[in-house]
C-alpha cells in the first residue's frame, strides 16, 4: 500500500513513518502543499494522511482541489482541533475521515486500511442504476447526458447505494461507511444528505430512485 503522508511535525512524520512501514506500507513524507502536489502528480497513492493545518496552505481547501480535479484517492484528515465544526467542513471539503490528535496508532492504521478498501472492492469503475452513471475513478456523476455536481458525502452515499442496489443498506451501515461511526457526529447529517442527493438526481417527473425503508435505511432500485 503506498501512503502520501503530508505533516509538517517532524516527530510525528517520523514516527508515522516508521510504524506504517513495519506495518508493510511505503510511505512518502513531505511537509508542505506543493510538495505533495508534486507527489502525487509523480505517484498514485491509496491513501493521503493529511495535515489540516500547514505552512503553505490549508488541508481542507487543499482537498477541495483534489476533488475539483478528479482525484479520489481517499483522504484522512488530521487535525489538533476537535470541534464539531472544524470536523464537518473537513469532511464537506473532501475528506473520506477525520481523525484529532492526539490519536493511536492502531487506531490511524485501522482507518488507513479500511479507506484503501473502500474503491478496491468495486470489481468495475463504473456503475450504472436507470439514466444514472456513476465514474467511481473520476468521481462524475450524468444523469443521461446531464452532469451532476456531487459533494464528496453525496458521492460517498450514492457510491455505496448503488453497489448495493435493490438491497436495504441500514443507516448504521451508511454512517460508518462515509462518516466512521465513532465520529458520527450530528444525527440530522445524514437525513440532510439524503435530501440533497435526491434533490440532485430526482425529479417531480421520475419515479423515486432512493426509497426508504421505514426503522432500517434506504436502498436503491433498478
Amino acid at each position: 500500500m503506498n501512503i502520501l503522508l503530508v505533516e509538517d511535525d517532524k516527530e510525528l512524520t517520523a514516527t508515522l513513518t516508521r510504524g506504517l512501514y513495519e506495518e508493510g506500507m511505503h510511505v512518502n513524507s513531505v511537509s508542505l502543499i506543493d510538495e505533495a502536489k508534486s507527489y502525487i502528480q509523480m505517484k498514485t497513492y491509496d491513501v493521503i494522511i493529511l495535515d489540516k493545518v500547514l505552512p503553505d496552505g490549508d488541508g481542507s481547501s487543499f482537498c477541495t482541489e483534489l476533488r475539483n480535479n478528479g482525484n479520489s484517492v481517499p483522504i484522512l484528515m488530521l487535525s489538533a482541533c476537535d470541534e464539531c465544526d472544524d470536523i464537518v467542513d473537513g469532511l464537506n471539503k473532501g475528506a473520506d475521515d477525520y481523525l484529532t490528535k492526539p490519536f493511536r496508532f492502531i487506531e490511524l492504521v485501522a482507518r488507513v486500511r479500511a479507506l484503501s478498501k473502500r474503491l478496491t472492492n468495486i470489481k468495475s469503475h463504473i456503475l450504472k442504476v436507470r439514466d444514472l452513471t456513476l465514474n467511481i475513478m473520476s468521481r462524475e456523476l450524468k444523469k443521461g447526458d446531464k452532469i451532476i455536481e456531487l459533494r464528496n458525502n453525496e458521492f460517498n452515499l450514492l457510491l455505496l447505494l448503488m453497489k448495493r442496489k435493490n438491497s436495504v443498506v441500514s443507516k448504521t451501515e451508511i454512517i460508518d461507511y462515509i462518516w466512521n461511526m465513532e465520529n458520527f457526529i450530528d444525527p440530522n447529517l445524514l437525513n440532510v444528505t439524503i435530501y440533497n442527493l435526491r434533490k440532485k438526481i430526482e425529479s417531480s417527473k421520475d419515479t423515486k430512485i432512493i426509497h426508504t425503508v421505514r426503522g432500517i435505511g434506504y436502498k436503491i432500485v433498478e
